[in-house]
């Protein structure tokens, strides 16, 4: 694995082998600016590069593994596998500390009250010209998509949620705004805005569109808190069993 590999990498205190191999194994990948897909070397070669034993080899990979930074191929030719440090594996264990903490959805949903307004005024303050070009795309998207099926136009409005979080150049908040929005969107799945809802909601992310574009951001502020809220309403009358219950872990 390069010879990143062979830098000492020093222990914390109480941390098994395993757990400090798997901050080697991250930070050579990191270094090496291995892409999604890539596959990290041979069983036989790593334990050679980094002098540890099979177990404890297996147990960082498996770390990572869940923590969702590698994914690990089955079978002949198989091995470890580079994965999207994206919002999804971040959202994955969010939610097992959110169970752990007794954190609520509806706490995720009030949690995205916030973060999701701040996001559009971040994004109208940035000014990014290929930013707006991309929430422009976002927004014909869902206009679009307004007469679309269900899925189509529950798609339309998550890709330009993720165009605002992203507009906003915060790269970190942009993270977990998007883990937020998986964490709430993977346990309502089966919540549908009601179509007599869905001109209302297009219009309003038209609207926020237009501020982030001209730098408007108390507009973009208020139009997303007001888009977002609405959204929280419709979901929580649709949810059967409510949303007083704890996060689920996965």
């Amino acid at each position: 694995m390069s010879t990143g590999a062979r830098v000492a990498t020093p222990p914390r205190r109480g941390e098994k082998k395993s757990e400090v191999l798997a901050r080697r194994i991250l930070r050579d990948v990191v270094g090496r600016r291995l892409r999604p897909g890539s596959m990290l070397a041979a069983e036989a070669l790593m334990l050679q590069e980094y002098e540890v034993g099979r177990t404890t080899l297996r147990e960082a990979l498996r770390i990572l593994e869940v923590q969702g930074v590698l994914s690990i191929r089955p079978g002949p030719g198989g091995g470890p596998v580079v994965a999207e440090a994206g919002s999804r594996g971040y959202a994955r264990t969010s939610s097992l500390f959110f169970q752990a903490g007794g954190v609520r959805l509806l706490d995720v949903m009030e949690a995205r009250l916030e973060m999701e307004p701040l996001m559009a005024r971040l994004a109208a303050e940035n000014r990014d010209q290929r930013a707006a070009e991309r929430v422009q795309r976002a927004v014909a998207r869902v206009e679009a998509g307004e007469n679309a099926s269900a899925a189509e136009f529950t798609e339309a409005g998550r890709a330009f949620l993720e165009a605002v979080a992203d507009a906003a150049g915060q790269p970190v908040l942009s993270l977990f705004c998007r883990a937020l929005d998986q964490v709430v969107s993977e346990r309502i799945s089966r919540f549908v805005l009601p179509v007599r809802k869905r001109g209302e909601a297009v219009a309003r992310q038209a609207a926020i569109g237009r501020a982030i574009v001209r730098g408007n951001a108390a507009a973009a502020e208020r139009l997303m808190r007001e888009h977002v809220a609405d959204w929280n309403r419709c979901a929580a009358e649709g949810r059967s069993g409510g949303i007083r219950s704890v996060v689920s872990w996965g």
